[in-house]
């Protein structure tokens, strides 16, 4: 497994991290589903443990992801070896009493937040704190400073942002230096002015979506998918979307690899890409990967060729 420095931090994270919204189990906010079919407390638990013996060292949860399942899944599985790990988990989005997406994170809350996370995933630490949505107060001062008390006070060693709302990174940016950003990059997304802030701010970068929420994971061919209703995907995603880019995986075997593995590739490839964040439930899936984050970079003639397929591929969003 390679390891890299997370930015200014001087984590020593793994190139690939555990993500655990599809480990949680489903939830339900809004009346709309917002998770995942549940592959059951202890397949999760077993699986962390296995990627944690394959070298895998960072893990990506939040208080929303089956509302509060997935910390308490990290929690179990992580007990007894909480040193070997770089816990990742975030503030500002949970679900309600009544079922209501709750959207805030005022500087009052955040010691709370906190400590519910703490609870449920059985540490007194957390490695990375991260805002998790956009849409806060204006002045986010206040949340800075209540932030730096909680890594004096020791609760959290380091803290960021989980967003692609280039407005909030750089009114952030304005106030104190940036440390951790975890932001979407894909084959399919190039998102350029998180890229500046992360050079500017030689933050630490997370990547998640790699897979583009199965697009690119090779799995789909010319049966559009169906997506059961805890699946999220059943009411956000275009079925078309999952077939339209299995023409990758023609490259991809010229490449020497499979479709998912190009996906892998291709972003481990970008000079500010840290660790990327996978969701998915199956120790295959993640050996897939590892396996390509053994391979050789891709050459510049291949990126060409990726680039110039996938922006063929997308020429019907276009129009």
């Amino acid at each position: 497994m390679e390891y890299r420095t997370l930015g200014r931090s001087g984590l020593r994270v793994s190139v690939l991290g555990v993500g655990t919204w599809q480990l949680a189990g489903p939830v339900t906010i809004d009346g709309r589903p917002d998770g995942y079919a549940d592959p059951g407390h202890g397949h999760v638990v077993r699986l962390i443990g296995s990627l944690g013996e394959l070298g895998i060292n960072l893990i990506d949860t939040s208080p929303v992801y089956g509302d509060g399942e997935g910390e308490r899944r990290v929690g179990d599985a992580i007990r007894g070896r909480r040193d070997a790990w770089v816990v990742v988990t975030k503030f500002g989005l949970a679900r309600g009493s009544a079922g209501e997406a709750v959207l805030t994170a005022k500087p009052s809350e955040i010691r709370s937040w906190l400590e519910g996370s703490l609870g449920r995933l059985s540490t007194s630490y957390v490695d990375v704190y991260l805002i998790h949505h956009s849409r806060l107060a204006p002045d986010l001062e206040p949340t800075m400073r209540a932030l730096e008390d909680l890594k004096k006070g020791g609760l959290i060693r380091f803290a960021g942002v989980s967003s692609d709302d280039i407005t909030l990174l750089h009114e952030l940016e304005r106030i104190a230096p940036i440390e951790v950003v975890l932001f979407s990059n894909s084959l399919l997304r190039r998102p350029v002015r998180i890229y500046e802030v992360l050079k500017r701010q030689r933050a630490g970068a997370l990547v998640r979506g790699v897979f583009e929420q199965g697009r690119l994971g090779g799995h789909y061919g010319a049966a559009a998918p169906r997506f059961g209703a805890e699946d999220f995907r059943s009411h956000a995603a275009d079925p078309s979307d999952f077939t339209r880019y299995s023409a990758l995986g023609r490259l991809a075997e010229r490449c020497g690899m499979t479709t998912a593995q190009l996906a892998v590739r291709y972003v481990l490839d970008l000079e500010h890409t840290h660790s990327i964040v996978l969701g998915s439930d199956t120790l295959e899936r993640y050996r897939e990967a590892i396996d390509a984050a053994a391979l050789a970079p891709l050459g510049a003639a291949q990126r060409a060729k990726i680039d110039r397929l996938v922006e063929t591929l997308q020429e019907p969003e276009r129009r």
